[in-house]
């Protein structure tokens, strides 16, 4: 398995246990805010800025609907 592949799988699974994890209880702004650092990984981009720039608008949408669910969580 690439690192790249690696990388992408162990963001998802972060993100798979986050999203468990607000079910039950409230993060906190910083455990949004590390969920959110990782979501880019999900969608095969290096970056956020990556992303917005190569993604289409359906991916750049699903991609802005999940973090602001992820960040509205810790609201």
């Amino acid at each position: 398995m690439s690192t790249q592949t690696s990388d992408n799988f162990s963001a998802f699974a972060s993100l798979h246990r986050y999203f468990a994890f607000i079910e039950t209880d409230k993060p906190t702004l910083e455990q949004a805010q590390i969920a959110v650092s990782q979501l880019h990984l999900v969608y095969g981009a290096e970056s956020e800025d990556d992303l917005m720039k190569r993604g289409g608008p359906e991916i750049i949408q699903m991609y802005t609907d999940v973090k602001n669910k992820i960040l509205n969580a810790a609201k």
